[in-house]
C-alpha cells in the first residue's frame, strides 16, 4: 500500500506543479476569470503543455536528469501553492444563481418557442444519478490505474521511450524503434511521472487526462446548453467504456481527445460567443498540443476548418467578419505549429519524412530504399470499406462490434447510438450544430482512412452535448413516455458505471496493497520472469535483442528483433549458424530474449531469431550461447508461451 500511497503523493505533486506552471499563462491570457473551474481546467492543461514542452526542450540539449526535473516540479509545486493561498481563484468568481439561470433564451434558435423549455428547470434526478455513475467510473479506472503498466503498447512505446530518454539524458533518436520519432508530448508527461513515481505515477497521469477530458467537455458544454447541465455532459465522458478504459493505461488517446476538446471550446468562444481574441491563443496551444500528440489530430483540424470555411461563406456580406476569421486560423494555426513543430522537424531530420511511417508515397523515406512505410490508405484498416454502404452501418457497426475496429477495450458503448436519433425530435439548439458538424467531418475523414474505434475518442465530447441535449428535451414529453425513457437510460447508465468496477477486480489487490508488484507483475506481465533476471545481470549500456515487443520492465535497452531484422538484415548476413553469437556481439547485445508459442504460431512471434540460435546450439560453438532462464506463461488465447532469456559470451 505504500507504494500505491507515494505514486498518489507523486501524481499530485505533478498536477499542482502543472497548475502551478498554467496558472499566470491563465491570467497572462485573460481567459476565464469568471469562472473557477475553467481557470483551474486551463491552468492545468496549458501547465501540462509548458512543462512538456520544456521537457522536450531540456532533451534536445542533452539536461533530461531526473534531479534537476525534480527541483523543477518543486518550483511548479511551491507557485501553485501560492496561487492557492492567494485565493485569488476563488476571489474572482462573479457568477451568482440569477446568473446561472439568465440567458438560456439565447442558447434555442429564434424561432423556437421556449417557453417550456427544460434548460429552465433544475436538473432531473437523472443528472445526479449520471454524477454518481460517473464517480464509480473513475474510482473503478482509478483501482486499475494504480496496478503496474501492463499494456502491450505502454510497454513498447509510451513508456519505453521516456525511460530510454531518461536512461540517455536526452531526446535520443532511436533508429530501432519506429515510434521514436513519433509527436511525443504526452510521452513527456509520462517522462514526468517515471522521473517522480514510476511507472504507476506515469500511469495516474493518463488517469488525471481522463478527468481532465471530462472537465474539458463541461467547458465546452456550457456556453451551449448552460452551466447547470453542462456536468452532465462530462459525466457521459467519463462513462464511455473506452474512455475509462484508456484511463487505466499509459496510452496517449484520452489525451488527445483532451486537447482537441479545449481547443474546440477556446475556438468557439474566439469565433462563435465572440468573448475575446486572447482565445485563440489558446485554441492555437492546445490545439498545438493535440497535433504534438497523434498525427489523427490533424483530421480533427480538417473537421474544425469545414466550419471555418461555412461561417466565411455565410458571412461574404461583412467584409470585417470573415477579415476577422481569416486572421483567426492565421492566428490558431500560428501558435499551433509553434508548439508541435519541434516534433515533425525532428521527423523529417532522422527519417527524411515529418509524419513518418505515413506518406511514405510522398516522401520516400528510408535511405536504402527498403525500409517500409505504411500505407496512407491501407485497405486492411477498412473493415467496412470505403462506400456508401459501409458508411450508413458504420454507427452500428462500431457499438455493437467493437472487436472488429481495434477491440472491446475502446468501445462507445451504446449510450450514444441509443440517445443521438432523439437529435430529429429535439428543437434546434444554438452552437450544437456546429459540434454536430465537426463530428460528423471528422467521422467521415475517420471512414475513409483508418476505422479504429479508438481514434473516435475526439468526438465523444461533441456528441455527448447532443446527448445531453436530448435528455434536456425529454422534458417535454408526456408522464409515462418521459418515466420510461429515464428508466431505460438510467438503467444504461448503471450498467456502464458497474463496468470498470468490475474491470478493475483483477488489479483490486495490488491496488489495495494486498499483492505486491512483483506477483502481480509476474502473474500478468509474460516477459516480466525474464526481466528480473536479465535486471539482476545487466550491466549498465549492455542491450538486449528481444522477440518480444515489452520493453519497459527492462532496466536496459531493448531492441525489437524484428525491427533491427528489417534494417540491418542480418538474417541474410550470418550465412555460418555457428558465427550468429559472433555477430550480435560486435553489434553491441550481450543478451538475447526468445519468444514462441506452443504450439508454434509464427504470426505472433517471428521464429528468425529462435531458429537460427537453436541452430548455435546443436553445433561446436554451442558454449558462446549460455541459457539463463526459461520458462512458460498461458496467454488470454489458450495459447503457452515459452521465453528463453539467452547471455552471449
Amino acid at each position: 500500500m505504500l507504494y500505491q500511497l507515494l505514486s498518489l503523493i507523486a501524481f499530485c505533486f505533478l498536477s499542482l506543479a502543472a497548475f502551478g506552471t498554467g496558472r499566470p499563462l491563465v491570467r497572462g491570457l485573460g481567459i476565464e476569470e469568471d469562472d473557477r473551474m475553467s481557470v483551474v481546467v486551463w491552468s492545468i492543461a496549458l501547465g501540462l503543455i509548458a512543462a512538456g514542452t520544456l521537457l522536450a526542450v531540456l532533451g534536445l540539449v542533452n539536461l533530461l536528469y531526473v534531479p534537476l526535473i525534480f527541483a523543477l516540479t518543486a518550483v511548479g509545486c511551491i507557485w501553485g501553492l501560492w496561487e492557492i493561498v492567494r485565493v485569488r481563484l476563488f476571489a474572482e468568481t462573479t457568477n451568482t444563481a440569477a446568473d446561472l439561470a439568465d440567458g438560456v433564451e439565447s442558447y434555442l434558435a429564434e424561432e423556437d418557442d421556449i417557453s417550456d423549455s427544460p434548460a429552465l428547470e433544475k436538473p432531473p434526478v437523472l443528472v445526479w444519478c449520471l454524477m454518481a455513475a460517473a464517480l464509480l467510473a473513475c474510482v473503478g479506472s482509478l483501482i486499475g490505474a494504480l496496478a503496474p503498466p501492463t499494456a502491450g503498447d505502454a510497454l513498447c512505446y509510451h513508456l519505453e521511450l521516456p525511460k530510454a530518454f531518461l536512461l540517455e539524458h536526452k531526446l535520443a533518436y532511436l533508429p530501432y524503434n519506429d515510434n521514436s520519432t513519433f509527436p511525443l508530448l504526452v510521452e513527456m508527461w509520462f517522462m514526468w511521472g517515471l522521473a517522480l513515481g514510476g511507472g504507476v505515477c506515469a500511469q495516474l497521469v493518463h488517469w488525471g487526462l481522463g478527468l481532465l477530458l471530462a472537465a474539458g467537455a463541461v467547458v465546452l458544454a456550457k456556453p451551449i446548453i448552460g452551466d447547470r447541465w453542462a456536468p452532465a455532459v462530462g459525466a457521459v465522458v467519463l462513462l464511455t467504456p473506452g474512455v475509462n478504459n484508456q484511463m487505466t493505461a499509459p496510452l496517449n488517446d484520452v489525451a488527445l481527445a483532451a486537447m482537441t476538446t479545449l481547443a474546440l471550446a477556446a475556438w468557439y468562444r474566439a469565433v462563435v460567443d465572440e468573448t475575446g481574441r486572447s482565445w485563440l491563443l489558446a485554441a492555437g496551444l492546445a490545439g498545438g498540443a493535440a497535433m504534438g500528440t497523434k498525427y489523427i489530430a490533424a483530421v480533427f483540424a480538417i473537421a474544425v476548418a469545414v466550419t471555418w470555411l461555412w461561417a466565411i461563406v455565410r458571412h461574404r456580406a461583412h467584409p470585417r467578419r470573415r477579415r476577422f476569421l481569416i486572421e483567426a486560423v492565421a492566428t490558431v494555426a500560428v501558435v499551433a505549429a509553434s508548439v508541435s513543430g519541434m516534433w515533425y522537424v525532428r521527423s523529417a531530420w532522422h527519417r527524411g519524412n515529418p509524419v513518418y511511417p505515413f506518406l511514405g508515397e510522398v516522401f520516400h523515406a528510408g535511405s536504402d530504399g527498403e525500409t517500409p512505410t505504411k500505407e496512407t490508405l491501407p485497405a486492411s484498416k477498412s473493415r467496412l470499406g470505403r462506400g456508401i454502404d459501409g458508411l450508413a452501418v458504420a454507427p452500428w457497426q462500431i457499438t455493437m462490434r467493437p472487436e472488429r475496429f481495434g477491440g472491446r477495450g475502446h468501445q462507445l458503448g451504446v449510450l450514444l447510438l441509443a440517445t443521438l436519433p432523439g437529435l430529429i425530435f429535439a428543437r434546434r439548439l444554438r452552437g450544437l450544430g456546429i459540434l454536430l458538424v465537426v463530428a460528423a467531418g471528422y467521422f467521415f475523414i475517420w471512414f475513409m482512412l483508418r476505422q479504429n474505434v479508438r481514434f473516435l475518442f475526439p468526438v465523444v465530447p461533441l456528441l455527448a452535448v447532443a446527448v445531453v441535449w436530448v435528455w434536456m428535451e425529454m422534458a417535454r414529453l408526456g408522464r409515462w413516455p418521459r418515466a420510461v425513457a429515464t428508466t431505460v437510460l438510467a438503467a444504461t447508465v448503471i450498467a456502464m458505471a458497474l463496468v470498470p468496477l468490475k474491470r478493475s477486480g483483477n488489479q483490486f489487490r495490488v491496488a489495495l496493497g494486498l499483492e505486491s508488484r512483483e506477483d502481480y507483475l509476474l502473474r500478468t506481465e509474460p516477459a516480466y520472469g525474464a526481466a528480473l533476471v536479465a535486471n539482476i545481470m545487466m550491466k549498465p549500456g549492455e542491450r538486449v535483442l528481444s522477440q518480444d515487443y515489452r520493453a519497459f520492465h527492462f532496466n536496459g535497452h531493448v531492441v525489437r528483433e524484428n525491427i533491427y531484422r528489417r534494417e540491418e538484415h542480418y538474417d541474410r548476413q550470418v550465412t555460418d549458424p555457428t558465427r550468429l553469437s559472433d555477430h550480435l556481439l560486435s553489434a553491441g547485445f550481450k543478451y538475447l530474449l526468445l519468444a514462441e508459442t506452443v504450439p508454434a504460431d509464427d504470426t505472433r512471434f517471428d521464429p528468425t531469431l529462435s531458429r537460427m540460435v537453436d541452430a548455435q546450439l546443436r553445433g561446436p560453438t554451442a558454449k558462446k550461447i549460455k541459457p539463463v532462464t526459461e520458462y512458460f506463461t498461458d496467454d488470454a488465447d489458450g495459447l503457452t508461451r515459452r521465453y528463453r532469456l539467452m547471455m552471449l559470451r
